[in-house]
């Protein structure tokens, strides 16, 4: 079995970090670099929040890029569970704090967010990601608005399978079972619509982004750094599902030694994808 502290920061590893962050700009790309789908009106002063921020790169991001409103200023906060990826030095609109989502913000919180934002983070709920998300909703203010993103793990089979991606398919059964051990539903994205409706949220939408990961994506760059995370990635993930007992090992164990080498050539020469939801819904007033 994990230890307690590898299973607590197992989505915080450096390898994760790198992963997500660079996750980031691919996902930017595939949403033709519009990180905010929810119709929030950023010509006025706002206050956004990003739950599960690790480095803030989507925080900075989005504060680097936003126009400055006619008068006052934007206001970002970012969170998570691990300070140590927190930017040592920031804007003074920009500030970093630890939350975990498993449990509520403090009240005087509550109701001051125009955007609250999460994006591959409600794994790290396990069992009760309505919880969470009700956490995450009293935060938002009456007409504010809330955006979550999470994979739906359905996979186009002529892009994804054990006879094209065979690394790839193993890394997506260590994750598995790392969701399995705790307590986390897979196809999460399909679960978010549901989620929002359940925590009171209104004129819900939603849109499908494909994440494309090492050659299938055009922008060489964002190519060869998706295939290099993931390689890096794998190995935190091989660590963690070593620890399971016999029986419930993902993959055999002599395939932990070669998968990360296995899976960086595999998507540099022919890529993968990686299915994305993303929710959004406003908080009635």
């Amino acid at each position: 079995m994990a230890g307690k502290q590898e299973s607590k920061y197992w989505m915080e590893s450096e390898g994760e970090r790198k992963r997500l962050a660079s996750n980031h700009y691919i996902a930017k790309d595939a949403m033709g670099s519009e990180l905010v789908r929810a119709p929030v009106d950023f010509s006025r002063p706002v206050k956004v929040l990003d739950s599960g921020t690790a480095d803030g790169t989507w925080l900075l991001d989005l504060a680097s890029s936003l126009p400055p409103p006619a008068s006052g200023s934007h206001e970002f906060v970012g969170t998570d569970l691990n300070p140590a990826p927190f930017p040592s030095s920031t804007p003074p609109n920009v500030t970093f704090a630890v939350q975990d989502i498993k449990k509520p913000w403090a009240e005087s919180q509550h109701g001051q967010f125009d955007l609250v934002h999460q994006r591959l983070t409600l794994l790290g709920a396990g069992s009760n990601p309505s919880a969470s998300i009700a956490h995450l909703g009293a935060l938002v203010k009456p007409g504010g608005w809330i955006q979550i993103s999470e994979g739906t793990m359905d996979f186009p089979p002529d892009v994804v399978s054990d006879e094209r991606t065979p690394a790839y398919c193993d890394m997506l059964r260590l994750m598995r079972a790392v969701a399995g051990a705790v307590g986390a539903e897979w196809h999460l994205g399909r679960t978010l619509r549901g989620l929002l409706e359940a925590a009171g949220f209104t004129d819900i939408g939603e849109e499908d982004v494909v994440l494309n990961i090492g050659r299938t994506n055009k922008d060489e760059g964002l190519a060869r750094e998706g295939a290099e995370t993931c390689s890096i990635a794998v190995q935190g993930l091989s660590r963690f599902a070593q620890n399971f007992a016999p029986e419930k090992q993902p993959l055999p164990a002599e395939r932990y030694k070669t998968l990360a080498a296995d899976l960086e050539k595999e998507l540099a020469e022919k890529g993968a994808v990686y299915p994305l939801k993303v929710v959004w819904g406003r908080k009635p007033e």
